[in-house]
């Protein structure tokens, strides 16, 4: 069975018409379509891993989230937000950790929806969340909730209310586009592509443009400003903050900026290919070819339109950058990007006159989830079997000895830990009273809100890695009771070798530096 939609109307507004399943073609609704997803994603996030994510993002957002602050040392403050906001409500561990990055995502999809629905058909934006829900952004890379994971949502819902503010020109969408946008920066500063992307459309569309006449655009940027202005405050008094961060990383670019830039592009036309696949294959017979040329070569095609603009121009002004200033642009940041070259492609092939087989495009959404239950437990027994740190680290189970260990000698939960990074922020997370994190490596910027007195009054562990001779050191000169620990971790039937740590104890009530 196939439905045809109107020709092309992305300059038009559209109605504020639900996606909900189509009258005449059953298929998914939305809501069903992202509660499959949700429950799809949240089991790979647990099936395809033992340990958190091995860089350590998400106990990082965690540990940050422990004290809500305008801001932290190496980002702006969204991600421990929601973190801290999330795990307020639900329990530490696995499921509430894969839950929150499924749901993250689906929040990004639903912003698609409604993006998607201002510029298609009902039957085809549809369409078009379905087959984003194939891009990376919101699968495999969204299983690592950090500060570019949360720009999955917060892109696409501010594209969405500017779209709506352009079309429509009400005042509600102009508050909620000028909040979206400041909660984009909140999460990243790369955000100001998005700014830059949404500015550049307004001023490019000539029935946008007038808008400005209005003065509702301007309304958006001055709700954006104030909603960032206690985060600007705080910046601003920063010595050692987010932006001389962001600085010294960029001081130590890995490779050319032409490379860096040259990467970024491909990664981001390149991430969409099974969403293509999933559109390519929902096209029924009737202009197919043409549909699915128009499709993939839609970014070389470019047109003064909405999706044209949302999709391409955060490409073009990233590797403009790149170019100027040498950043060291990195193909995670673009993880929104890819569900605009989808809806992109979708706009242009619905612009040909094809038609959509939605029996079709159900068996191959359900067959790519079949796929995803399978292959999560077995990517997770291939880095088993390989030894991989991703499996066989044992994380929550140095959390357990380090607090058994605890109880033992002082008979009370434990209250703090630090050491090396990852693994002080993974006992805060999987140890059973959640100690708070302070930071050994310059605690003043670090971890501001922890008061040392407090600390030593309390007492502390130091956890060092074995090959950690920094955090060793470090660690001596606050107390000089070390211990070496070994831990193991054995799951899903494998036995893993053992790991050795260095353990520093604070006694509760100690005196010292």
């Amino acid at each position: 069975m196939t439905s045809t939609g109107p020709s092309d109307r992305s300059s038009d507004p559209q109605p504020d018409a639900p996606i909900g399943a189509p009258q005449r073609h059953p298929f998914l609704g939305l809501i069903p379509l992202l509660l499959l997803f949700v429950a799809v994603w949240t089991w790979a996030g647990i099936a395809m891993r033992t340990n958190l994510d091995r860089p350590g993002d998400m106990v990082e957002a965690y540990v940050w989230g422990q004290s809500l602050q305008w801001g932290y040392f190496k980002h702006p403050p969204l991600s421990a937000w929601i973190a801290g906001t999330w795990f307020r409500a639900v329990p530490e561990g696995h499921f509430g950790y894969a839950l929150l990055c499924a749901l993250n995502a689906a929040a990004g999809l639903a912003g698609l929806a409604v993006l998607a629905r201002r510029l298609l058909p009902a039957d085809w934006a549809l369409l078009c969340v379905a087959a984003a829900t194939l891009t990376p952004g919101v699968t495999t890379m969204a299983m690592r909730f950090n500060a570019n994971a949360v720009l999955v949502p917060t892109w696409l819902w501010a594209m969405a209310l500017f779209v709506r503010l352009m079309q429509d020109g009400r005042r509600r969408d102009a508050i909620g586009c000028g909040l979206l946008c400041a909660l984009a920066v909140l999460g990243k500063y790369y955000s100001g592509v998005l700014l830059l992307t949404l500015l550049a459309s307004a001023l490019i569309v000539p029935t946008w443009r007038r808008r400005f006449a209005t003065g509702l655009p301007w309304l958006a940027i001055g709700v954006a400003l104030l909603a960032l202005l206690p985060h600007i405050v705080w910046l601003a008094a920063q010595t050692d903050g987010p932006l001389q961060y962001a600085r010294e990383a960029a001081g130590r670019p890995p490779e050319k900026a032409e490379m860096r830039a040259l990467r970024f592009a491909l990664a981001q036309l390149a991430f969409p290919a099974l969403a293509l696949g999933l559109l390519a294959g929902a096209l029924g017979p009737r202009g197919r070819g043409a549909a699915i040329w128009a499709a993939v070569t839609a970014p070389l095609r470019p047109r003064r339109e909405p999706a044209w603009l949302l999709a391409m121009l955060p490409i073009v002004l990233t590797v403009t950058a790149t170019l100027v200033t040498g950043a060291r642009t990195s193909t995670v940041w673009g993880m929104p990007i890819p569900l605009g070259l989808t809806l992109l492609a979708v706009c242009r092939a619905q612009a040909r006159g094809a038609t959509i087989d939605f029996g079709r495009a159900r068996r191959i959404l359900v067959a790519s989830w079949v796929l995803v239950i399978l292959l999560a437990p077995a990517l997770w027994w291939v880095e088993a079997r390989q030894g991989d740190d991703a499996a066989g680290e044992p994380r929550a189970e140095l959390a357990a000895a380090l607090d058994q260990d605890w109880r033992r000698e002082f008979g009370t939960p434990l209250r703090w830990v630090s050491g090396t990074r990852v693994l002080a922020a993974s006992t805060a997370f999987y140890a059973d009273d959640h100690p708070g994190y302070w930071s050994l490596w310059g605690p003043a910027h670090e971890t501001p809100w922890v008061d040392l007195k407090r600390v030593r009054a309390e007492g502390s562990v130091i956890v060092c890695a074995e090959d950690d001779r920094e955090c060793q050191d470090a660690a001596a000169r606050m107390s000089s009771r070390s211990t070496e620990l070994e831990v193991a971790k054995h799951a899903r039937g494998f036995r893993f070798a053992p790991r050795r740590y260095r353990v520093v104890v604070i006694a509760p009530g100690a005196t010292g530096p």
